[in-house]
């Protein structure tokens, strides 16, 4: 009898991790976001992103600028939460043509941390390593 190989088909927490650890660049509508990394996160924490402050345009706002700007423009403003508000202002009136757009950063901006969150894996020795491309 002719044994068979059966092909297993990857778990979707699998596929996360996979996707999530070889992130680069991506286009979304006019757009190119850098992926999240331990940095951004880091940005985004500093300036209250996910605190209630501020509404889901500003919050969604925050995060395509800390992902797609130049780090020319994102430097001089990140440790300075005035300033760093008032270029996300700027980033909004420049690049949001109706507040509708900001469905779709919004939903990229889940998916991109799902994608960051699943990057970790368990080693064999059992610690969790992350994994991830730098910016």
């Amino acid at each position: 009898m002719k044994k068979t190989k059966r092909n297993e088909l990857e778990k979707d927490d699998e596929i996360l991790r996979i996707e999530g650890a070889t992130e680069n660049k991506r286009e979304l509508h006019k757009w190119e976001f850098r992926p999240i990394t331990a940095l951004t996160v880091s940005w985004m924490q500093r300036n209250d992103i996910f605190g209630d402050k501020f509404d889901l345009i500003w919050k969604s706002g925050a995060y395509a600028f800390l992902h797609s700007a130049p780090f020319a423009k994102i430097q001089p403003v990140v440790n300075d939460r005035e300033l760093f508000s008032d270029a996300v202002d700027l980033w909004i009136s420049e690049n949001l043509i109706h507040h509708n757009e900001i469905s779709m950063i919004s939903e990229d901006m889940n998916a991109a941390f799902k994608r960051y969150s699943s990057a970790l894996f368990t080693s064999r020795a059992g610690t969790s390593e992350g994994l991830g491309s730098g910016n």
